[in-house]
Order: structure tokens, then sequence, then C-alpha cells
């Protein structure tokens, strides 16, 4: 989505918080995919304005109500000492609202924490450690909050099941005739029929969680004096989950040598170092607080989540490239490939990812 608002746009939406076009400075913050989002500067009060995707998260208010049961839960935990990170505050619009609808766009207002950065990419095993004791942090601090509370803002987000029916509904179409370009990869993927029933066997002893769902390493603020994480960012996607997605998405997004799109297969190699730096900064900050059942499911969260993101690749390539964004006609294919080829690696370590997941 272009991070250019019109101008009409902003006299609209900026006296909902008590200033003006005139009185603000206003410039894109981030590189987010999905929602267009603003730093506003004035001589009163700097802030975070977020327009949300609308056609991604069909419900915007179930977001906003979401970040809204989130960040409560965690300023009582932080008022108890139990939380040291900063909980993300959505500010109220001059008619004491968390959302604000003008037009057809649904917009909100976020706190802005000065002397903070962010980091695009895990580069050293010291950042994988901060990265996954942060995310820990929030989960475990969110432990005793009664998830089903919280709205499902994308159905079967991470339902393997249903992403497999996905993928053979769009085979059975071929709308692109792109079929005979990846046919190998499709049987590939229905063919790991053990791997599908451990994890169906699985997710029906695993409690339910706030999960994060992007756990990605640019989702955490860093303080700019200490350098270490400050706050847990962009709760869009918290809904109930299982910690084994968290953890997985955090190996999808940090083991690889390769780029999420990397064409060079044959270079990609896990990076264990990394894979050991995460499970030891997750389970020592989770403690007592994660079952034995959750320990063992992070070596099968760790291959689930490239399996699942490469079957979703795959489905769009076939259906045509509706979902995700693409440079190319062969990106979501070479995505597809990359992370399958992931998955892979990682089935294959899943061994010696055990020995680490025991020891840590």
């Amino acid at each position: 989505m272009s991070k250019v608002v019109d101008i009409n746009e902003l006299k609209k939406i900026l006296p909902y918080y008590h200033c003006s076009i005139n009185s603000s400075n206003v410039a894109p913050l981030g590189n987010g995919l999905i929602n267009s989002t603003y730093l506003v500067r004035n001589s009163d009060t700097n802030f975070v304005l977020q327009r949300i995707n609308s056609h991604v998260f069909k419900q915007p208010e179930q977001v906003i109500n979401n970040a809204e049961l989130i960040n409560h839960h965690l300023l009582s935990k932080k008022q108890q000492n139990l939380y040291s990170l900063e909980p993300m505050w959505q500010i109220n619009s001059k008619e004491n609202s968390p959302m604000v609808k003008v037009d057809d766009s649904y917009w909100r207002a976020i706190q802005f924490i000065p002397n903070c950065y962010s980091v695009e990419k895990v580069e050293t095993p010291d950042q994988a450690h901060q990265a996954a004791t942060a995310f820990a942090q929030f989960t475990s601090a969110l432990s005793d909050f009664p998830a089903t509370d919280l709205a499902e803002i994308i159905p079967d987000f991470h339902h393997l099941d249903f992403r497999l029916k996905q993928l053979k509904e769009v085979v059975a179409l071929d709308p692109k005739n792109r079929l005979s370009q990846c046919q190998s990869l499709v049987d590939f993927c229905f063919a790991q029929h053990d791997f599908i029933k451990q994890v169906s066997d699985l997710i029906i002893e695993l409690p339910v969680q706030v999960t994060h769902n992007d756990t990605k390493i640019n989702n955490l603020l860093f303080n700019a004096h200490s350098n270490e994480p400050i706050a847990v960012i962009d709760l869009d996607t918290c809904m109930p989950g299982f910690v084994m997605h968290d953890f997985g998405d955090m190996v999808r997004t940090c083991c690889s040598n390769l780029a999420e799109d990397g064409t060079e297969l044959e270079k990609m190699m896990l990076r264990l170092d990394i894979f050991s730096a995460l499970a030891k900064g997750y389970i020592s900050t989770f403690g007592e607080k994660l079952a034995d059942v959750e320990k063992s499911s992070l070596i099968v969260g760790a291959q689930l989540l490239p399996f699942m993101i490469g079957i979703r690749f795959l489905t769009d390539y076939i259906d045509g490239d509706n979902y995700f964004h693409v440079d190319h006609d062969s990106h979501n294919l070479a995505r597809a490939k990359n992370q399958l080829h992931l998955y892979r690696l990682l089935h294959d370590a899943k061994e010696t990812l055990a020995e680490i997941v025991s020891f840590s």
C-alpha cells in the first residue's frame, strides 16, 4: 500500500487528535507492507498515526480491541514488576475512542517511544537471543490471560490442514496453467504424510496461548542507549495460538543464510548457532511456564512454519499471485522453493535440533 496520504485525509483525521495539518509535521514511518504508518510531530506531542488496511483486516475494530486487551494486561504485569518491556499504548481520540473511522478508512494513534531503533535482520547469536527473550517475555506475561477472549483476526492463519486444502483446491483449478512448472513441488508437499499427521496429533495436546504470530526481529524496538529490546510492536496478528508458531517463525526468519526468495538453494545452510541462541533465550525466559509438551513442540514448529509458508507461496503462485506482492512472474515460486528447501533442511536436522532444545 502506498504511504502517500492525501492532504485531505490528513485534514480530516488530525483534528481527532487535537492537532491540524498546519501545526504538524507528518512523515512515513517504518517499512511495513500492510498498514500505512506515519510519525506525527507537533509542539505539544509526538505520536504514531496508522491507517489500518481493511482489505487484510476485515474487521479493524477487532485488531484495535485485541491490542487494548493485551496492553491493559501487560501494564498490570509491569506494575507488578512481572514484565520489563513497554506496552504499546493506543491513544484515544477526542471522542474517547482508540479507533477513528473517516470515510472508508480506519485510523488509530499509538504512543511514540523516543530514543529507540529497529533491526531488520538477525546477524548474530546475541541478537537472536535478545529477540527470543523479548518475544518469550511477551507471551509469558500473557500466559494467564484468557486467549479465547481475543478475536481470531485471520481465521485459520496457522492451520496446516486449511493451507493444504487451499493448495488442493487451486491445483484442481490451475487457473493460470502454472501447475506444470511446479508439479514436483506440489507432490512433495502432499507426500509429507508423517509430518502432517504429527502436527495434527500435536495441536490436540497443546495449550492455547496468546501468540504474536509475526516474530521477526523488526517487530521489536531497541533502546538507543542500552541496545536492549524495549517493546514488542505490531500486535495486529495477536491471536489465540501455540508457542510453536511464534518460535517457528523466528527460526524461519533467522536460521537460513539466504533471503526468503534466494534462489541459490545449493548454498542454503542452517545457522545452528542462531537456532541455539533462539532456543536458549525462549526456553529460559519461559521457565516453568513452558509445559513439557510445548517445549518439545518447538522442534515441530521450527519445521512447520517454513513448510506452511512454502505451501502458501506455492498456492499463490498457482493461483496467479493474488495475495503476496511479487516483483516478477516466478517470485512466489522462488519463495516456495526456498521455504520448502528450508523445511527439508530442518526436517533432516530434527534430531540435532531436539538435542539443542533438550539442553536449553
